[in-house]
Order: C-alpha cells, then structure tokens, then sequence
C-alpha cells in the first residue's frame, strides 16, 4: 500500500487513526462484500475512520480508485448492493473533501 498523501493524523475531526491498524474492520468488509461490489476483490487497508458516523476510509489497491469511503452495516454476513455503501475517491484532493464533509457532523 501507497502512504496516504496526508498525515492521516491530521485529517479533520471527528476522524482518528488506529496506532495498531483496524484488522476487524477489514474483516467486516470482507463478510459484507460480494461479486460486483466495487470492493470486490481489491487489497484493501483500513486507514481512519469517523467516530461520529463510523464511516472507514479504506486505502485501495487493484481499482482505479485509490482510496474509498465505505459504510459498513455490521451485520457479520454479505449484503446485497449497494451495501456497504462506498464512494470512491481518486486522489488526494478527493480524499481532502470527502474527509472534511462526508455528511456527518461530530
């Protein structure tokens, strides 16, 4: 994986970063995930994620996005589109904004 283009300790509150990564998020991605999701099959690592709304920013690889927003529902079993609901993002200005207002207030 690519390093975040920014410090993620310094994306804006309420999003925090683990100091020990986020394997059971992953995990819950990866049960929640199925064949036609954008998701689907791409080595993905949690990097950040909101502690108003639990939204997860996810870092991609193996897509033509980067870096992805995802809503996770936690339900332990694979869903049906378009959950978990994800937003691609391309680049770091993407990445920037959707951080800063992704429609959840802290």
């Amino acid at each position: 994986m690519q390093p975040l283009p920014d410090d993620p300790a310094h994306l804006p509150p309420p999003w925090w970063t683990p100091h020990a990564g986020m394997p059971e998020v992953e995990r819950e991605l990866q049960r929640e995930l199925t064949p036609g999701h954008p998701l689907h099959g791409a080595t993905v690592a949690a990097v950040a994620r909101c502690g108003a709304c639990d939204d997860v920013l996810f870092q991609v690889e193996g897509r033509p996005f980067a870096w992805a927003l995802v809503h996770l529902t936690w339900t332990r079993r694979e869903e049906h589109a378009p959950w978990p609901m994800t937003t691609p993002l391309s680049g770091p200005a993407e990445l920037s904004t959707a951080a800063a207002d992704h429609g959840c207030s802290p």
